[in-house]
């Protein structure tokens, strides 16, 4: 798949914030995106990132998401055609991202970090939106604006500015967290953004599953260039921490076998 996209941002790990060159990691790159390991606290990552005004467009996720399904259908059929009749399986033991929400934040403001264009949102809350993609943003402004909230049409760090410190019960940071350039800068905004004792739900594919070592660069988790992050459930951890949160992994029995971490950050 040949990206038009000409400005990016060379990124020091997001981690740990060691600058310099990082080993390239070959079997997980793609031919314009090179994924490597960080060379001080071994946190995956792309080595460059797409501009935010392609992420907003050209680079939305919706469009990237049809585009990999295709790519994905067409270069392993029979693997997608298992795929498809064995959907089942995802439901076995399921974890219910709003149920763990309501079960940490009662009611209240809730803002949804990349919320993209439908707002699921439970009724107990006000719901609140930063969404990078400009139709999904305009989208979602309407449905949370019927409930008393807004959403932001701007990258995360400028749209959690735009609300005052203290201001969210909670937040959700549902398959957002891989996208972000910033992730250690967004967390330090959020955690001041969230009152005390205030809880982020963050979903994010799990580079730590077994599943990526057996299926390669074809794991679901690797999307190039819209997946910038590589987190296991070590790095997510320094990283939460690294900003002032508490982390608690959910999914702890599934952790080696699940594509995705399902967390809860707590401000103290």
């Amino acid at each position: 798949m040949q990206l038009n996209v000409i400005d990016r941002l060379a990124r020091t790990c997001p981690v740990c914030e060691t600058a310099g060159d990082h080993p390239k990691i070959e079997a997980y790159s793609h031919p314009e995106w090179a994924t490597v390991k960080c060379a001080g606290c071994g946190f995956v990552f792309l080595k460059d990132a797409p501009v935010y005004e392609a992420l907003s467009e050209d680079l939305a996720w919706t469009k990237q998401f049809e585009k990999e399904k295709t790519r994905r259908k067409e270069k392993q059929p029979i693997v997608n055609w298992l795929d498809q009749k064995t959907r089942w399986r995802l439901h076995i033991a399921r974890d219910d991202e709003w149920a763990y929400i309501t079960e940490r934040v009662s009611a209240g403001r809730v803002l949804d970090v990349g919320c993209g264009p439908i707002n699921k949102i439970p009724d107990q809350f006000t719901p609140f939106g930063v969404e990078i993609e400009k139709e999904a943003a305009e989208i979602a402004n309407r449905i949370m604006g019927e409930r008393g909230g807004r959403v932001v049409h701007a990258p995360a760090l400028e749209g959690l500015a735009e609300f005052e410190d203290g201001f969210f019960d909670g937040m959700i940071m549902r398959s957002y967290l891989e996208h972000e350039a910033r992730p250690r800068a967004v967390l330090e905004l959020a955690y001041r953004k969230l009152r005390p004792g205030g809880v982020i739900y963050v979903k994010v594919p799990n580079y730590g599953t077994i599943n990526r070592q057996v299926r390669g660069v074809d794991w679901c988790g690797f999307r190039f260039p819209d997946h910038l992050n590589y987190f296991d459930p070590p790095h997510l951890r320094a990283l939460a921490e690294a900003a002032g949160f508490r982390m608690e992994l959910k999914n702890v029995l599934t952790q080696l076998t699940n594509d995705n971490m399902h967390v809860f950050l707590t401000r103290p």
